[in-house]
């Protein structure tokens, strides 16, 4: 077989594969066997092509000579085995096609040089369009990842960030106190700060300008803390500071956060200018410490509140560290709302009576006094329950059971002739008194039982603020229009009293306890029930004497002119049908002289 034929069975062989075979002696710049596939491809004619070097460089795409010069200083410098390159061919029509080339020198004994270059030619067009479309995407998915992550940045900072004071929120302050627990377990204090008269702000002078208000609070806070330390608002008007122990390790938390908890106080209640307007606001603050108050988030932010709860209610503009004591009260007081809650259900509070005698010691009438049946503590009186009642809101329906049930009872009384011309008084919280309901719910009372004027005394047992007056006065005179009386109770154990009786309109003055208890020999209470006697002589109200035990008490307030008593010697209080039959089964001689 000739040299002819295993050239033409080597073409069509490379053919086949997709490639094209040229020769070029470098040395020369001559091209000894061209690329015709190549150039068919391109649009090119032989002719066009030539013998010279010249023309496949004037089509290589100007970008991409570097490479291919690269690739052939390599090879020739032999850091590498052979050429290859990868490049852009102008095509006729002005397009640029992607080939590459693989190379080398094949050299015989007496060659010198790069003379026979030999190589391969292919287009690879395809393969460049799919890595560049590859590329494409890939930048595309690179930007959208990008922005992706700016996007998550973005919300990540909205879920830690409170949008209006840019501070960190709940979530991020837990976050912050969970690792400061659980990992850096860094003695630090956990402050709950909260204005305590932002509600009258907003409603006030609106919205507005309490979020610029509640922004102003945020700046001051920050100026007041640490670079270590976070604060945070919780939500509404209440603030979080996450203050760690100062260095060194030595020095104390507690007066360290006594200090910072003075200087919030006292920054905070400096007025606030916004606009034209000049506002003033304080702070209630409190005050947890890790470790301390507790080992968990959850026990450190529910006692710092529990101690924000006693700061408010001893009064605005304090500071209160938690204690131990802080949290069994309250235990103490939802067990007792939750009992109070059955007591009302199974009728376990009960009204006793104990009778008031007019001067001949006859019975003229009975106060109403609660007192709670319970199952395990046995009877309590009031005293012992309703300041809790009052702080839950059961007060109101415990002052509906009672005025349902006296009522019950003077509607009984009517209709027997032995009880007949019998009062009935009964004890009335500021708090109920002030219910916007309380007059319809007399009135209510008075329809359903019939009763008539004059029978139903209600006694106010706490001092009327003077802010209330015009109010009470309101509800006085509608009430007594329908019969209703009303009495001041505890008279004379301050100045509120006198104040209320100078503008609210009272049937009955009850002189306290503390006055008859030593009337018999004290000069001095002696003058101030005459004093009282004096006053209500004057206005023209009778007087009633309470807490009567002893004889000579009794015989002292007669002297002063007193004629209605009430009090253990005249009998303790009992339930409603004992004093009943008491009552028939009597006459005044029984009674104590």
């Amino acid at each position: 077989m000739s040299a002819s034929d295993d050239h033409k069975r080597l073409q069509l062989a490379l053919e086949a594969a997709g490639l094209d075979l040229w020769e070029n002696d470098l040395v020369a710049g001559k091209v000894t066997h061209p690329a015709a596939r190549t150039f068919r491809e391109l649009g090119y004619e032989p002719q066009e092509v030539g013998d010279n070097l010249a023309f496949w460089l004037d089509i290589l795409h100007p970008d991409d000579m570097p490479s291919v010069g690269a690739a052939l200083e390599a090879y020739r410098a032999g850091r590498a085995d052979n050429y290859r390159s990868e490049f852009r061919l102008r095509a006729k029509t002005g397009e640029w096609t992607w080939y590459a080339n693989y190379g080398k020198v094949m050299n015989g004994a007496a060659d010198a040089g790069m003379h026979r270059f030999i190589g391969v030619t292919f287009n690879i067009d395809e393969r460049k369009r799919r890595e560049e479309e590859l590329a494409r995407i890939n930048q595309l998915l690179s930007t959208q990842n990008q922005q992706l992550d700016q996007m998550n940045n973005h919300l990540e900072k909205l879920s830690t960030t409170d949008p209006l004071t840019g501070l960190y929120n709940r979530r991020a302050v837990n976050e912050h106190l969970h690792r400061l627990v659980s990992v850096e377990q860094h003695p630090s204090g956990l402050l709950f700060v909260d204005l305590d008269n932002f509600k009258k702000i907003n409603d006030l002078y609106g919205h507005d300008v309490g979020d610029i208000l509640l922004c102003q609070v945020a700046q001051r806070l920050q100026s007041c803390i640490d670079s270590s330390d976070l604060i945070a608002r919780f939500g509404g008007d209440e603030f979080v500071l996450l203050i760690r122990a100062p260095e060194p390790a030595g020095s104390s938390l507690r007066a360290h956060l006594e200090a910072l908890c003075a200087r919030i106080l006292e920054i905070l209640a400096q007025p606030y200018l916004i606009g034209d307007l000049q506002l003033h606001s304080y702070g209630s603050i409190g005050v947890a410490c890790f470790p301390d108050d507790g080992w968990t988030v959850d026990e450190l932010t529910k006692r710092a509140d529990i101690a924000l709860y006693r700061a408010k209610h001893k009064g605005r503009n304090l500071s209160c560290f938690f204690q131990y004591s802080m949290e069994t009260e309250l235990r103490y007081q939802d067990s007792m709302e939750t009992e109070l809650r059955a007591a009302l259900k199974t009728r376990q509070l009960e009204l006793l009576y104990q009778l008031q005698v007019d001067r001949h010691l006859r019975p003229i009438g009975a106060e109403a006094l609660l007192r709670w049946h319970h199952p395990t503590r046995g009877l309590l009186n009031p005293m012992e329950f309703l300041p809790e009642a009052v702080n839950t809101g059961l007060v109101h329906d415990i002052d509906k059971l009672v005025l349902d049930t006296a009522c019950a009872t003077l509607g009984k009384w009517l209709h027997d002739p032995a009880l007949k011309d019998m009062r009935l008084s009964v004890n009335i919280t500021a708090r109920s008194f002030e219910d916007p309901a309380f007059v319809q719910t007399i009135l209510r009372l008075l329809d359903k039982y019939k009763l008539p004027p004059g029978k139903l005394y209600l006694e106010l047992t706490e001092h009327i603020k003077p802010q209330s007056l015009p109010k009470a006065a309101r509800v006085i005179n509608q009430l007594r229009a329908r019969g209703v009386r009303f009495a001041l109770d505890d008279f004379g154990t301050g100045y509120a009293s006198l104040e209320a009786l100078k503008h609210l309109r009272f049937d009955q003055i009850k002189i306290n306890s503390a006055f008859v208890d030593d009337v018999a020999e004290n000069a001095v209470s002696q003058a101030i029930v005459a004093g009282v006697m004096t006053i209500a002589n004057a206005m023209g109200i009778e007087v009633l004497a309470e807490a009567v035990e002893r004889h000579e008490q009794l015989q002292r307030l007669t002297q002063h002119g007193i004629q209605r008593y009430q009090g253990f010697l005249f009998g303790k209080a009992l339930p409603g049908s004992v004093i009943e039959a008491a009552i028939r089964n009597s006459d005044s001689e029984q009674l104590p002289p």
